[in-house]
């Protein structure tokens, strides 16, 4: 075995696998990316996402996964820094469905994409931009939740993308497509959550389904409230919303 690689766990057949290290490449590697996405050609960022891609696949095939992680959140970073919204999500869409891509780069690459359309405090607050920048934040939320979609690692960045989902379409006026969207994601059973973020979901979907007037739908929800949950400390505030919320139909 060379010195530029070493064993990382065992493969499924029961064989120690390679692990090859790409780091001083990397390195090297994204400055010239960024040099040649700096360098105002009209094909500058596309060299520059060609030569990480090639990068990229010698990282996940080499598991080199630190690497790998650094690479796809550089490309991400050169779409983000030329302003080109297409490219960004198209450069994310093909990251994620890499052959055997690692899950460690897909989650990188969600986490790297959130504070760029959602509100860090909260989680799932869209961003406000300029109208000329609202569509591209609409198709990245869109995207990054389609991202998440089966993947447990991801739940909790699920359950907050939808929420950020359910807004944007209900501040359009699809008050059907907000509530179908929200009624996706059963928040009841993700272990990663908190139960007053559980409940805060849970109350969201109780609320736009009140909307929709679709009563014997928001009893069946409200029913996924525990009431001794309520009881206790913090979620005074949630207790009453809940109950408003029960008067209303």
């Amino acid at each position: 075995m060379s010195s530029a690689a070493q064993s990382s766990g065992k493969s499924s057949g029961g064989q120690l696998e390679e692990r090859v290290d790409l780091s001083s490449e990397a390195d090297a590697k994204i400055e010239q990316a960024k040099e040649l996405a700096g360098s105002g050609s009209s094909s500058a960022l596309s060299d520059a996402l060609s030569l990480l891609a090639a990068l990229e696949k010698r990282c996940r095939v080499g598991n080199d996964t630190p690497s790998l992680v650094r690479v796809c959140e550089a490309s991400l970073d050169l779409c983000r820094d030329a302003g080109d919204a297409e490219s960004l999500l198209a450069t994310l869409k093909t990251l994620v469905t890499r052959r055997s891509q690692k899950s460690k780069a897909i989650e990188a690459l969600v986490q790297k994409c959130l504070p760029w359309v959602v509100d860090g405090t909260d989680g799932y607050t869209p961003l406000p931009v300029p109208d000329s920048e609202a569509k591209g934040r609409d198709a990245l939320v869109e995207e990054l939740r389609n991202v998440t979609d089966g993947k447990m690692y991801l739940e909790a960045e699920r359950a907050r993308l939808t929420r950020a989902v359910a807004i944007l379409r209900e501040a359009s006026g699809d008050v059907a497509g907000a509530a179908d969207v929200l009624h996706e994601v059963h928040v009841e059973t993700y272990g990663s959550i908190s139960k007053r973020e559980k409940v805060e979901f849970i109350l969201e979907q109780m609320r736009i389904t009140l909307m929709r007037k679709d009563y014997v739908r928001a009893h069946i929800v409200s029913n996924k409230v525990k009431r001794s949950t309520l009881e206790e400390e913090g979620m005074a505030e949630l207790k009453v919303k809940f109950y408003d919320l029960l008067v209303a139909y």
